[in-house]
């Protein structure tokens, strides 16, 4: 009987938390609709450029846009290029990939100081 009764409480309970809910909980984005920008700009066929600022660093064996804004580190698809401007301020224009944090380069050009 207290088994019973407890499993009815619990399921009115939990009924009464969603219809309070039901209300607000739309209005709510869906957890993953972060996750699904993201596929979906990886998946776009024909991304947008964007410019970043900050300085080409080394983090560990890869050479990353520490970007002055944010502070966030972006990998960068041509290591090459990137490495000839070890330690400088950068203005990186590319394609960013949501996805693998990853800036395809289009250019890039010291920054003004």
């Amino acid at each position: 009987m207290k088994v019973k009764s407890f499993l009815t409480l619990a399921a009115m309970s939990i009924c009464a938390a969603l219809l309070c809910l039901s209300g607000d909980a739309r209005a709510l984005p869906h957890p993953l609709s972060r996750l699904s920008d993201a596929y979906q700009q990886h998946q776009d066929p024909s991304p947008r450029l964007s410019t970043f600022t900050g300085t080409i660093t080394k983090n560990g064996d890869e050479f990353v846009l520490n970007e002055a804004a944010t502070h966030m580190l972006y990998q960068l698809d041509d290591q090459e290029t990137a490495a000839k401007f070890r330690d400088k301020k950068v203005k990186v224009t590319g394609t960013l990939d949501v996805v693998e944090n990853l800036i395809r380069i289009q250019s890039i050009a010291e920054a003004a100081a």
